[in-house]
């Protein structure tokens, strides 16, 4: 059978460096993925570079009818008997109806906030467009309740790639960070949800700590968003002289083993992969109760589960960090052992596999 993944972007953002670890971990002897995105990018030539057939589509045309057009398109070129889009944006919604008017069955993965603009604004078209609906929250979950369409489905990683002997060494080296310094780490986009300015303001004021305490920033952003980041570092001398920004890389296991805590500083997230990135270079972590990450973390166990991403909440967690460096490989060992017994691709693969069965099964009972 063949499976249209769709995804806006092609970046290295959470989201669909998701549906491509699914796209590859797909049973060949089952099902052959198919991408589609809305640009050219990163993930196109990774995808390509593992056989897979990818498509770009632009969001283009009036009411957007030539990306209604080229949906269509690559549905009867690749001969798709079902579509699978990622998240709630409005391109996804044109290749759901796209794949609705050639009768095809659609998968609607949900990332998203369940209070946000986003999903509000497409919460009627999933619901009217989708087969069924994968959400990774029980916020998102209730959102969706009264479809009857809904699936809660984890993600995974891959703990092949994402493992505590990849090595540290080069990532410090290359960004010249002291072997013997502790280092802080966030990985993501810069900006405003995920709590960027709050994180540096939280280092910020480690700086009467005491220690040869590092920050790293590894990710992008909108240009804005990133200058004033950049900007506030720089304005401090303690930050100044302490705090790293990378930019975005595609070596995420290296950082991830050279980190020796990663902070999610997030006002919202449904179920980060770069908590479990973490988790399974074996690093502890400190995050905040939101969306599915108290499903994720064992508080005080695999990391600091904190109430909120309030500088005052980052900052004394970040301390506690600190004072009490013994604690973090055994935090580091048992979140290893949950990731690995839990939260693997091949078991988010399995259960993804057993939703396209069973409405392809449907589909072809005529249901």
């Amino acid at each position: 059978m063949n499976i249209l993944c769709v995804s806006h972007t092609p970046d290295l953002k959470g989201s669909a460096v998701s549906l491509c670890e699914l796209m590859k971990g797909l049973d060949p002897a089952l099902f052959k993925p198919v991408a589609a995105f809305s640009k050219d990018g990163t993930l196109v030539s990774v995808l390509e570079d593992s056989g897979i057939s990818t498509h770009v589509v632009g969001r283009r045309g009036f009411l957007r009818l030539d990306t209604l057009r080229g949906a269509l398109h690559v549905i009867d070129t690749e001969k798709i008997d079902l579509v699978h889009v990622n998240s709630a944006v409005s391109f996804s919604k044109y290749f759901a109806m796209a794949a609705r008017w050639r009768r095809l069955p659609v998968v609607w993965h949900v990332r998203e906030d369940p209070w946000g603009k986003r999903l509000k604004s497409l919460k009627k078209w999933i619901a009217g467009l989708s087969t069924r609906i994968v959400v990774l929250t029980s916020q998102q979950e209730e959102a969706f309740r009264r479809t009857g369409k809904v699936i809660k489905i984890y993600n995974g990683v891959d703990t092949t790639r994402f493992r505590p002997d990849v090595g540290a060494e080069e990532f410090r080296k290359r960004f010249q960070i002291p072997e013997a310094a502790f280092v802080f780490g966030m990985v993501g986009s810069i900006e405003e949800n995920k709590g960027t300015l709050n994180f540096l303001k939280a280092a910020q004021r480690m700086s009467t700590t005491g220690g040869n305490i590092f920050f790293a920033v590894v990710g992008g952003g909108l240009p804005e968003d990133v200058r004033n980041a950049r900007r506030f570092a720089r304005q401090d001398p303690f930050l100044a002289s302490r705090t790293i920004f990378t930019g975005k890389l595609a070596e995420i296991p290296q950082v991830m083993c050279g980190l020796d805590v990663l902070v999610v500083a997030s006002r919202w997230e449904s179920f980060p992969r770069v908590l479990l990135e973490s988790m399974a270079c074996g690093k502890p972590a400190i995050a905040p109760a939101v969306g599915e990450i108290p499903r994720i973390m064992d508080a005080d166990r695999t990391g600091i589960l904190v109430c909120d991403n309030r500088v005052e909440t980052l900052h004394e967690a970040m301390e506690r960090c600190v004072r009490d460096k013994s604690r973090l490989q055994e935090m580091g060992r048992t979140a290893l052992e949950r990731v690995r017994g839990e939260f693997t691709i091949e078991t988010h693969v399995g259960k993804v596999q057993e939703v396209y069965a069973q409405v392809l099964g449907e589909r072809k009972r005529g249901r």
